[in-house]
């Protein structure tokens, strides 16, 4: 679907017609300047083609050079407001402290990005460090299974077949 100005320009042109001609003309009675529009960019259409091309310039930077000359003296000189004292150290004040945030940034991107960091570790390791080999009980009856816990980093040794020993025995010796 084109829109209402692709329409009005190939209206202008001729080169709508059928269906697309009656809609837009329908269209068109909404807008009542549409006509004097139409005409207007016919007989513009007419002149440039009639004087297609542009006169020549002797000197083109001459010209250049007076045009900008009269834009300069048309056009009024914008000057700086000067800032009373007061608002000159609030601004150097400000700009201490943007340094100042900045610099502040800057220092901890630059410590968070040379600094390695290691991920976080569960249980701190131990200076102390076992590891069961091997494990041979000497009654033939007892059986060893040594299990291993990485979450808590603990090595049980579990011991079967051992006679029950009471608590108050146990005491006494």
């Amino acid at each position: 679907m084109k829109t209402f100005e692709e329409c009005f320009t190939a209206w202008v042109d001729g080169q709508l017609s059928g269906e697309a001609l009656a809609a837009f003309e329908k269209e068109l009675a909404a807008h009542p300047e549409a006509a004097a529009d139409r005409d207007a960019a016919r007989q513009l259409g007419k002149l440039l083609r009639a004087h297609s091309t542009a006169p020549a310039l002797s000197n083109a930077d001459f010209f250049s050079l007076q045009l900008q000359r009269r834009i300069d003296a048309e056009t009024p000189p914008r000057r700086q407001p000067v800032k009373p004292e007061r608002e000159a150290v609030v601004s150097i004040f400000s700009r201490l402290a943007w340094a100042g945030v900045f610099f502040l940034v800057l220092a901890g991107a630059s410590f968070f990005l040379t600094i390695p960091h290691r991920p976080a570790q569960p249980l701190a390791p131990s200076n102390y460090f076992a590891q069961v080999v091997e494990s041979w009980p000497s009654d033939p009856g007892i059986s060893a299974t040594t299990v291993y816990n990485p979450e808590d980093n603990v090595t049980v040794l579990w011991l079967d077949g051992l006679d029950y020993m009471p608590s108050e025995q146990l005491a006494l010796k």
